[in-house]
């Protein structure tokens, strides 16, 4: 008799505390967007990120310090960053700056901060090389813009303009307005 009690009072506890512990007021809360903020997005060092054109060739590369997720979005930041735009039997591009971010999407690549643009030095004549303090670059089409002032050094010669539109693939530049050029023997 003394172990029919006591089973039955073990089921009425074990009920008893179910229901205490599935009630509302015990269930563990959501993270609120307030606290998400606070917590970490995710990081990487020393990357290397490729894309591959249609043939599985190569198309550029992106090499970071380091890159951290902003805010818990799709954005992201890169820091110590080299972009190598690697054509297919043309010219190739490097392009080196201080931050850089990847739009939702990841075919926009906006550069800040000593941003310098430069041919491949593989030959013997002289690269251009451009340095300017943003620029952007469309991933798809392999066109570099900035509306900030840019200088261009080509050898000797120096050009000075507000606004470039580089396109890689066809290997051309188009300066802006404010162009002034110095050209030395």
């Amino acid at each position: 008799m003394l172990f029919r009690i006591f089973t039955v009072l073990a089921v009425a506890a074990l009920a008893i505390s179910t229901w205490i512990l599935s009630s509302p007021a015990h269930r563990p809360k959501p993270i609120s967007n307030a606290a998400g903020a606070e917590l970490p997005g995710y990081y990487l060092k020393n990357a290397v990120l490729t894309d591959y054109d249609a043939q599985g060739v190569a198309s550029i590369r992106i090499e970071a310090e380091h890159i951290d997720q902003i805010d818990h979005s799709p954005e992201v930041a890169l820091h110590g960053v080299r972009v190598n735009y690697l054509s297919s039997g043309g010219q190739n591009w490097v392009m080196f700056g201080d931050i850089a971010h990847v739009q939702p999407g990841g075919k926009i690549v906006d550069v800040e901060g000593n941003v310098r643009l430069q041919g491949d030095s593989t030959g013997r004549s002289p690269v251009p090389v451009v340095f300017t303090d943003t620029l952007s670059y469309d991933v798809t089409d392999s066109i570099a813009t900035t509306k900030s002032d840019v200088r261009i050094e080509f050898g000797k010669q120096t050009l000075t303009a507000h606004g470039l539109i580089a396109n890689l693939k066809e290997r051309t530049m188009r300066l802006e307005s404010k162009v002034n050029g110095r050209f030395q023997p």
